[in-house]
């Protein structure tokens, strides 16, 4: 079986639990023997997945270790690529996607920004910069004409106005990209088309439409979600395209399955749930071996977002001060609620408390699981919650929201509503007081988690497959 898989991330970048989840789910269905190639917007390289093909928006493929498997010829607008394992050719377009996950309107202009200024500096900074920034499409210039919703028509590399192939509007981005990927694949073989997320989801559409195959829309996070009662209309919009137009739905939990089902009236028997997995870790002895901190560590480890509820952690962490005199709360995560956090620790006088490393990755996750007496997700709409898991892989006891799709697999776990600051606080203090309990939640959570593996989310996505071919 061959599946034509579109993502907004894969590893080792990621910005969040989709390209975890992308990752686990794709490896998981290698091992099953299916075929996949994985789309992502950028080239980011050093990517690992087994069988799995990674594709860039430039049309280049590259290999399981990320290496190029065709040379760039940064003059051509077209590139010629070979599928060794599949027979034939297809002639590729070469056009850079600026699709990031979690964009909003106002992040994916000042990036733009970003790009531009870089490009008009690179001048003077040598021939390398400007080879590099070459290769993501942009040359050194001192003009940009920009056209609000509207991107400049593709040019050769030589002849680009910095960014020109960008868009100021994210929309128009994710439709120029729906084009390149309808292009790009529309006389490909597959069996299957897998769209995750709503950036992907007109193109999963387009391409269902041009080629006749089957489309899978696998949500994992919504609009409603992430924004609550002010949702961007369009994405809900967009959301709503890919919903109706699927073949099958794949939801990460019942939770998403049933919001899915009240929000956009999507039949309940066209939505299976697949909640995700995670590949066990033996704990980390190493790194407890090296906690410098003799204090007793809360992590809360996410996008400091409206969504992940930081702010209901925050208040938490207040009650529990009192309580826990030695205790250190880690707050460690990117988002537009960082800096109203530390100005809101500030003014509870708690400073000392708390720790906001920014955005880890890699190894700096697994060191901080390892060293956390206790995991909080407070998360005030969370359709699965994949670092719940990964924190008892590494033997740290979770404290979980009962608004997430997680809740529904770990029995094993303390929960408490998101607004209830006072109970969250106390299950804070009696983890951390009592040693005995956090061995036992850890202890049957670990048995829970030896079944929420990645292969098994794999074979039921597989059943999910084999009802539309």
């Amino acid at each position: 079986m061959r599946v034509l898989m579109l993502g907004w991330e894969f590893p080792p970048h990621i910005s969040g639990g989709l390209g975890t989840a992308c990752e686990g789910l794709t490896s998981g269905l290698a091992r099953q023997g299916v075929d996949v190639t994985f789309v992502v917007p950028e080239l980011f390289g050093g990517e690992k997945a087994d069988n799995a093909e990674l594709v860039d928006s430039h049309g280049r493929r590259t290999d399981t270790r990320g290496q190029l498997l065709i040379s760039d010829d940064t003059e051509s607008e077209d590139i010629l690529t070979s599928f060794p394992a599949r027979g034939g050719q297809i002639a590729v377009k070469r056009v850079p996607a600026m699709l990031q996950p979690y964009f909003t309107a106002q992040s994916f202009r000042e990036y733009v920004t970003e790009l531009q200024h870089v490009a008009r500096e690179a001048s003077s900074r040598g021939a390398q910069v400007r080879s590099d920034l070459k290769a993501i499409g942009l040359e050194a210039s001192d003009e940009a004409d920009y056209t609000k919703g509207a991107a400049q028509p593709l040019q050769p590399a030589a002849n680009r106005k910095p960014g020109a192939h960008y868009t100021w509007d994210m929309f128009g981005e994710v439709s120029r990209y729906t084009a390149r990927l309808t292009s790009l694949f529309a006389a490909e073989s597959f069996d299957v088309i897998h769209a995750h997320d709503w950036m992907t989801f007109p193109a999963g559409v387009a391409l269902k439409q041009v080629s006749g195959k089957p489309l899978v829309v696998h949500t994992h996070s919504l609009e409603f979600d992430r924004s609550g009662a002010h949702v961007n209309q369009q994405i809900v919009d967009l959301e709503r395209l890919g919903l109706e137009a699927s073949d099958v739905i794949i939801a990460v939990s019942y939770y998403t399955r049933r919001i899915i089902h009240e929000h956009y009236k999507i039949p309940l028997e066209k939505i299976s749930v697949v909640h995700n997995g995670v590949y066990p870790e033996p704990l980390r002895e190493r790194y407890r071996a090296m906690k410098k901190w003799p204090s007793r560590v809360v992590l809360f480890l996410g996008r400091i977002t409206f969504q992940k509820g930081p702010d209901y952690f925050v208040e938490a962490a207040a009650k529990v001060i009192p309580h826990v005199p030695d205790v250190i709360f880690v707050m460690a995560g990117t988002g537009d609620m960082r800096q109203r956090m530390i100005d809101r620790v500030n003014e509870l006088g708690f400073s000392q408390h708390f720790f906001f490393p920014g955005f880890l990755k890699g190894q700096e996750v697994e060191e901080m699981f390892s060293l956390a007496d206790v995991y909080v997700m407070p998360s005030v709409s969370e359709p699965f919650g994949l670092s719940a898991l990964e924190a008892i892989k590494f033997e740290t006891p979770v404290i979980i929201s009962r608004q997430s799709g997680v809740s529904e697999v770990l029995s094993h776990a303390l929960k408490a509503d998101f607004w209830d600051v006072e109970r969250l606080a106390d299950l804070m203090i009696n983890a951390l007081l009592h040693e005995e309990l956090r061995a036992d939640l850890v202890a049957m959570a670990r048995e829970e988690v030896r079944r929420l593996h990645w292969e098994a989310s794999a074979l039921r996505t597989i059943e999910v497959y084999r009802r539309l071919t």
